[in-house]
């Protein structure tokens, strides 16, 4: 793997970067969608960042509560220092659902503040979050983190500085993850292009991530994501999301069809 980029003497994530230039990549295809709707675009840019705070919170508390079973060490902590670092163990790291509900509360929250057009706004982020994340997968693949499980035809991650997951051949999940979120992203862009299912786009995004996150969950080999009934974390989140999902895209055929016919 390749977890660190070394530039004038200074080690960088490369993670870090990937994210960053997803961050830059989407924000990009946000803003000139904003323009396009006739919209300020300054406050597109504040969008993103009071989502990227939703997102940073968010995953870093679910990740905690993925941790929940070592939450009882605080109780070790001598110091208010030892007790610091510890909670920084416990809550340093990211489950992308976590920062997804994170985002989705405090963007939600500025549109409606701000009088924004929420309908707008949640369709180009149905293509913001794809993009991004498809970029934030590479930078998984780079670092080792999220890695898949081990197969007879996978990718040795030899000598890796984040997680000790041993020189054996594994299949390349955030890879494939990348991929599928590509593909929902081209998905995106074409219903938004043709005008199809306005104010219902970012359903269509929980829907397709979902369902991929739920059957991918099978392809990854970390165990640090919780397990609930014999399903992970996010696997458990996904069918909620999907039958959210589904509901919120039916729901309006439902109503057609209740309408009383003239």
């Amino acid at each position: 793997m390749f977890p660190y980029f070394s530039i004038f003497g200074k080690e960088l994530s490369m993670y870090a970067i990937m994210a960053v230039v997803g961050i830059l990549i989407g924000g990009f295809i946000f803003c000139k969608r904003i323009s396009r709707a006739k919209l300020d675009d300054n406050e597109a840019i504040i969008f993103l960042l009071v989502i990227g705070v939703g997102m940073l919170i968010g995953g870093s508390i679910l990740y905690g509560i993925t941790n929940v079973h070592r939450w009882h060490l605080l109780a070790r902590a001598s110091t208010a220092s030892e007790f610091l670092d510890m909670l920084g163990e416990l809550f340093g790291g990211s489950v992308f659902y976590g920062g997804l509900m994170g985002a989705l509360a405090l963007g939600v929250l500025y549109v409606k503040l701000r009088r924004l057009p929420l309908e707008v706004y949640m369709d180009n982020a149905a293509l913001f979050a794809p993009v991004f994340h498809a970029f934030a997968r590479v930078g998984c693949f780079f670092g080792g983190c999220c890695y898949g499980i081990v197969t007879e035809f996978g990718i040795c991650a030899s000598g890796n500085e984040i997680t000790a997951i041993g020189d054996l051949p594994r299949f390349p999940v955030q890879l494939f993850e990348a991929l599928c979120n590509a593909l929902i992203a081209v998905a995106i862009w074409l219903l938004l292009k043709k005008g199809l299912l306005k104010g219902r786009v970012f359903y269509v995004y929980l829907a397709l991530y979902a369902f991929v996150r739920f059957f991918d969950e099978f392809l990854r080999g970390d165990e640090i994501r919780g397990f609930i009934i014999g399903m992970s974390t996010s696997q458990f989140i996904s069918i909620f999301v999907e039958l959210f999902a589904l509901l919120m895209l039916c729901l309006p055929l439902l109503k057609n069809k209740q309408k009383p016919t003239a």
